[in-house]
């Protein structure tokens, strides 16, 4: 019989759970919306629930349990030191409450650093010893997986790519930092691109698609599907940024594979063939050559990546 984990993703909008095979088969699933108020405790009793669910539906029982959060995590641990989605979740020892109340060996994991180890289980980079993941979405993560291990780094924040700094003049980072790589090509850059080109006039199709609400990063594929230029190009000079700083992580970590997951690939082909393009002009030597793919994991890159952090918990 397959060996069975149980698999957390605790997103911005819902909280959600799955008994996941070995084989990386979904075999049940529970979703609950994330707390946006109350106390750690009151949060602790939902993903209580929503395990006990999951794992009512186990023919056997599971192995070891993962959840995968964003945020800074100190997997070692076991501590949620600071979670946008939950905030309530503050220097909580979410490790140990994981396994007091499943019963098994548990873990907590950083979301970006476990689809890492997702895609080299389970998706785009199967087969690979060394991978480089890049989540991309409203802010700019990673995650970084070496002879098949996951590497996390002295505190935990191995793979934090989008506060790799691309322009020391460059715009203020969330971070605090200038010119990080999320500041210049995440989604709230790509949303500041937008409302640059509203305000110079240079994008009537923009205009009349945001007409009357601020611009979001969709809005510039939108426009650029319908023939804009300027919006195009934005999404072009986005793509090469983030190749530029994806060719320095490739120079220094020499991976077999990047993979890329998140919402800005919704931008389709001008993103990431300019990405490409940047990576390997950058990259130095051999690395020039190293292969980017996109994540086959879709929607379940979470949970997937929470159950490959399970899976490799159980086997030691």
């Amino acid at each position: 019989m397959a060996r069975t984990v149980i698999a957390g993703d605790f997103g911005g909008t819902n909280l959600r759970a799955a008994l996941v095979a070995d084989s990386g088969e979904v075999l049940a699933r529970r979703e609950v919306p994330t707390p946006a108020a109350g106390t750690a405790e009151e949060a602790l009793a939902s993903v209580d629930a929503l395990l006990a669910d999951v794992r009512a539906g186990a023919a056997a029982a599971p192995v070891a349990a993962c959840i995968a959060a964003a945020g800074l995590i100190d997997a070692e641990r076991g501590l949620v030191l600071v979670s946008p989605n939950v905030p309530s979740f503050r220097n909580l020892p979410l490790g140990a409450a994981l396994a007091g109340r499943t019963g098994l060996p548990a873990a907590i994991e950083n979301d970006a650093s476990a689809a890492a180890l997702g895609e080299h289980r389970f998706g785009a980079a199967r087969g690979a010893r060394h991978v480089l993941h890049a989540t991309l979405g409203t802010g700019i993560g990673g995650g970084i997986v070496i002879d098949g291990r996951l590497h996390r780094g002295a505190a935990g924040l191995a793979g934090e790519i989008g506060h790799i700094v691309i322009d020391a003049a460059g715009p203020v980072c969330a971070c605090g930092s200038r010119g990080c790589l999320e500041a210049l090509a995440g989604g709230v850059a790509f949303a500041r691109r937008a409302r640059r080109l509203l305000e110079t006039g240079a994008a009537p199709v923009l205009a009349a698609l945001c007409a009357g609400r601020e611009p979001a990063a969709a809005d510039l594929a939108r426009a650029a599907a319908r023939g804009e230029t300027a919006a195009l190009a934005e999404i072009r000079n986005g793509g090469h940024l983030l190749g530029v700083g994806l060719a320095s992580l490739v120079n220094v970590l020499n991976p077999d594979v990047v993979t890329l997951s998140g919402g800005l690939l919704g931008m389709g082909e001008p993103l990431l063939e300019s990405l490409r393009e940047a990576m390997a002009a950058s990259a130095y030597g051999p690395a020039s050559a190293t292969p980017v793919r996109v994540s086959e994991l879709g929607e379940d890159a979470g949970l997937l990546g929470a159950a490959a952090v399970a899976l490799a918990l159980a086997e030691g």
